[in-house]
């Protein structure tokens, strides 16, 4: 299924739920207003008004931490320690 969700999933064999909720989190991501008003109405239809949000929000949450992750980059190299392991003898081996 995760293959579906690419550009061009309005052609795919995705249900019709999944395919308004993508619309929207594409909406949320480049153009909050360029829902239609039969977009609109049909996600109130589909989705309880807790619903919507919890998408509404979840997209926004993820778009913004994906921006600040590419803003602040990589974090630092972190230093690798090495704890040998010992043996039944007592020896580290």
């Amino acid at each position: 299924m995760v293959e579906q969700i690419e550009d061009g999933y309005a052609d795919s064999d995705l249900p019709e739920r999944f395919k308004l909720a993508l619309r929207m989190a594409d909406a949320v991501i480049s153009d909050p207003s360029g829902l239609s008003v039969a977009e609109q109405a049909a996600l109130v239809e589909e989705f309880t008004p807790a619903e919507l949000a919890e998408l509404a929000l979840t997209v926004a949450m993820a778009a913004g931490f994906s921006k600040a992750a590419i803003a602040w980059g990589p974090p630092p190299p972190i230093p690798v320690t090495e704890v040998p392991t010992p043996t039944p003898q007592g020896t580290v081996g």
